[in-house]
């Protein structure tokens, strides 16, 4: 007998970086055909300590007089246009979708993120960045993997995948 899974709650992790367009339009695709809710979530790594969901806002009105943080504030407004921008893509396309940025540990986040929204499915790229480079930045795909609460689709910079016609999901 062969179950077809039912992914309705997939969460898709970006980042700036060539191989998110394909690991988005991946998203975007199965979403669609499972008539699942998407989450989108990029995460910004932890700087001064920070962690937790930034609602889309301000920041809770405070101000610093570190030039540090007003780096950390262009990026978070970066973040959130780059953010509401896939979101549009998604909704163009009648997709049920939020978004969301974190600040923390990307592999961690990813986990806790999914587990706490109770994602079906994480979907998010790899980049092949050698083993001595892994060794001591480790791998967020490796560390999702090993510790998410469900399905985990990861997509390495090399592979082409065409969902319409099935190829990459056997």
């Amino acid at each position: 007998m062969n179950k077809a899974m039912n992914f309705k709650r997939i969460l898709v992790a970006i980042n700036p970086s060539p191989l998110t367009s394909t690991v988005f339009s991946l998203a975007l695709n199965l979403a669609q055909k499972e008539q699942a809710n998407l989450m989108i979530l990029y995460c910004l790594v932890n700087i001064a300590g920070f962690e937790g969901p930034i609602e889309s806002g301000a920041m809770f009105g405070f101000y610093s007089t570190d030039p540090g943080f007003y780096q950390f504030d262009n990026e978070t407004q970066q973040a959130t246009a780059w953010l509401q921008n896939h979101y549009q893509q998604a909704m163009d396309l009648n997709i049920p979708t939020e978004y969301q940025h974190q600040f923390g540990d990307p592999g961690a986040t990813i986990c806790n993120t999914a587990q706490q929204w109770g994602a079906s499915l994480i979907i998010l790229g790899r980049h092949d960045q050698g083993a001595i480079a892994e060794f001591f930045t480790g791998s967020v795909s490796n560390h999702v993997v090993h510790h998410a609460t469900c399905s985990v689709l990861v997509v390495k910079d090399h592979e082409s995948i065409n969902i319409d016609k099935g190829q990459g999901l056997g």
